[in-house]
């Protein structure tokens, strides 16, 4: 950031340069334009584990349970690959454990098909299985997953 020329004070209209975003940081330009550019990565990793450690964490994320269904797992998976192949070169690298009802499997549910495993859970109202949060925590220490 310190590289930019801006001529433009130092004040409140000056919002932040620097956006966060999952695949990297963007700078904004200001005026007119206004558009993104991207900032290029001086560093590749090929794995969970070569992201942890390179950036000095503790809790390598592999597995994902999600908890929900429909278009809301679905954009869940989506967008989580999306990052991984951006990130890793490798759409699959993040394994993902779903819940499934019987109506889900009986609607043959998109969401099913783009997990790469599926718990079955009960059926009925969401208090019987995505609202239930003790049924939730039993099923991500018994796959188990990280997140």
């Amino acid at each position: 950031v310190c590289d930019l020329k801006c001529e433009v004070s130092c004040s409140s209209t000056v919002q932040g340069l620097v956006k966060g975003h999952m695949s990297g940081p963007h700078l904004l330009k200001t005026g007119k334009e206004h558009r993104k550019m991207d900032v290029h990565r001086d560093f590749t990793v090929a794995s969970p584990a070569e992201f942890v450690t390179r950036f000095g964490g503790n809790h390598i994320i592999d597995k994902v349970l999600i908890a929900n269904n429909g278009i809301a797992a679905v954009k869940c998976m989506r967008s989580i690959r999306r990052w991984s192949y951006e990130m890793f070169r490798n759409e699959r690298i993040i394994r993902f454990v779903v819940m499934v009802t019987p109506e889900d499997l009986k609607a043959n549910a998109e969401y099913i098909k783009m997990a790469d495993h599926y718990v079955p859970v009960p059926g009925g109202p969401n208090n019987n299985n995505y609202a239930n949060v003790e049924m939730i925590v039993d099923i991500a220490k018994r796959i188990p997953v990280q997140v």
